[in-house]
This record gives C-alpha cells, structure tokens and sequence, in this order.
C-alpha cells in the first residue's frame, strides 16, 4: 500500500474540509477576514495543508505584487518558503538534527521581528504557526503581544492540535474553525490503493497517522505490538525490553509507537468485558497522562517505552 503523500506545503489539492475553506474565502471577498484563526482538530488530517492553501490564494491575489511577480511565481516562492510575505513559525531541529518537543521563544520572537518591519511587497501578509498547542509559555505569551493589537492586512492562521493547550488569552483573541476528521473516501482520493478499513480504525480520520503506520509497517507493526502488550500484561518484561530497545532505534516506528499504543488502549477498552474493561480504563488515563507529560522531558526512548508498558502491566505505579 502506498500514498501519493506531499508535504503539506507542496501538496497542490486540498483532501476534504471545502465548507471551511468556502467559509474564509467568502469572508475573504467580503473584505470582513477576521485577523485570528485557530485551526482546530486532529493531527494530520490537513490543518496545515489547509493553511497552506489560503494563504496561496490571499498572497497570490494580491493586486500589489510587482510586475513580473506572477501567480505561478508566488506560488513556487511559497512552496519553497521564499515568499517574503509569509512566515511559517515551527518546532526547530536540534543539533542532532532532531525534531525539539515544542516551540521556543526565539521562534516565536520572529513574527514580532516579521509584522514590526514594514511589508516587502505591499498587500496582504501571512502568519502560519504549527502548531500553537506547541508553543512553550514564553513562546505563547511572546506571540499574544501581537495577537492583542495584530497589524492591519495581516492573518494569522494558528494550527490547533489541541485546544485545551492553548492559553486562554490566545484563544479569546482568534476566530475558531474546526475540521473534521478524513473519512475512508477521502483517504482513498490520494491512495494508490484501496486504503485497508482496519488501518483507518486506528488513526482517527487522520491522513497523517495512516500514513505514519504505513512507513511503521501497517498492519505487520499491529501484528508485531499487540503479542508485546499481552506479554507485558502478564508481567513477562524480557520480550517487552527486546522491543523497545529495538523499536526505539528506529526512525519510523518509534514516532508511531507513541501514538499507536495509546490508540490501541482505546480500541480495547471500548472491547473489553466488565471484569477488563476497569484496568483498561485507568491504563488509557494514565497512559495518555504520561506520554503527554514525557513530551516535555528529556527520558530515553527506550524508558519512554518500557514506562507505557509497565503502565499497562500495573497502571497504580503512575501518579
């Protein structure tokens, strides 16, 4: 099974959300666009895409852009982040090259450095931050000093993987669009083939997700975890530990992991009979509890995994 994915800021075609995207694009033409928008709902399923695009269509339709500055050109700038009228606030990498957990202030500093300046090319100018649930508290209080008073011609489009997050003041202050998770149909519009129902059940309408468990394995990293979480059940640690030491090295599995077993605990928790179904319980909240807690810690991988696995064992050992 394999997707035609792009990158969101590559991708060309919009997979659902078209009643959202009508929404803004009416308001848009109206001249009523309102500064603020959270974009809100599940990871993957095309919020930033979704950011992506309308800004292509505000910047693109600006009667300002200098001569020669076509609409194929703006679009190419865009796609490659050379723009000078959009900016796109994100997590960094790291020395090591890796993904840091949040957003930090030196980030965030940049969009005051970008809206303090005077436009380079006049006309409409676009603020993209993924996400906002990520930001770090200085990094979240820096971004609302704009937010407060947010230049004329300018939106920011905030992407919301997690409202309850968002500091309060951030959200009063912005519009709020929800997007609905991706349905089989739409997944299948950018499948090269049939994608597998039972997949689906596992990511939540989330194209991002599905396409994380394709790279992972798909159904084989299933078929592979769940004997290693009936294993760690019953207290029989050493087949646990070979999992995670192996899994934790990898660059495709381990991400899917994170949020593959706390689907799983879902899944079985809707399944589980009475006498089950109390452990299973406590083992989703506080399992979604400690994962949620981790992201800001600096545990090794392979104790990050060895910890969900002893919560599922025994889930009192977390408090």
């Amino acid at each position: 099974m394999q997707l035609s994915h792009l990158s969101p800021d590559t991708q060309e075609e919009l997979i659902g959300h078209q009643d959202v995207l009508k929404k803004l694009r009416a308001l848009y033409t109206a001249g009523n666009l309102a500064p603020c928008w959270l974009l809100v709902g599940q990871r993957g399923i095309g919020k930033r895409t979704f950011a992506y695009q309308f800004a292509n269509e505000i910047l693109t339709s600006n009667p300002q852009n200098p001569t020669g500055l076509s609409e194929n050109i703006v679009s190419r700038q865009i796609k490659v982040g050379s723009y000078p009228n959009l900016l796109v606030i994100e997590k960094a990498l790291n020395k090591e090259g890796e993904m840091a957990n949040e957003i930090s202030v030196d980030e965030a500093r940049k969009v005051l450095d970008f809206l303090h300046q005077s436009a380079a090319i006049p006309g409409w100018r676009v603020v993209i931050v993924d996400a906002v649930d990520e930001l770090n508290r200085a990094a979240a209080n820096s971004l609302l000093k704009i937010l407060e008073e947010p230049p004329q011609k300018t939106v920011f489009l905030l992407v919301c993987h997690s409202l309850g997050q968002v500091l309060a003041t951030i959200r009063s202050r912005c519009q709020q669009l929800n997007f609905s998770p991706l349905t089989s149909q739409d997944l299948n519009q950018i499948a090269t083939e049939p994608v597998s129902e039972e997949l689906v059940s596992y990511v939540k309408g989330s194209l991002g997700l599905y396409y994380s468990l394709l790279e992972a394995g798909g159904l084989t990293f299933i078929q592979v975890l769940t004997p290693i979480i009936d294993a760690a059940r019953k207290g029989q640690m050493n087949p646990v530990q070979r999992f995670c030491e192996e899994v934790a090295k990898d660059p495709k599995r381990y991400p899917c992991f994170l949020w593959l077993i706390e689907q799983w605990v879902y899944k079985t928790t809707l399944s589980a009979n009475s006498d089950e179904r109390a452990h299973w319980v406590l083992v989703w909240e506080k399992l979604t509890a400690f994962l949620k807690g981790a992201k800001t810690t600096h545990l090794d991988k392979t104790q990050i995994m060895l910890s969900c696995f002893l919560i599922i064992e025994n889930p009192n050992i977390y408090s």
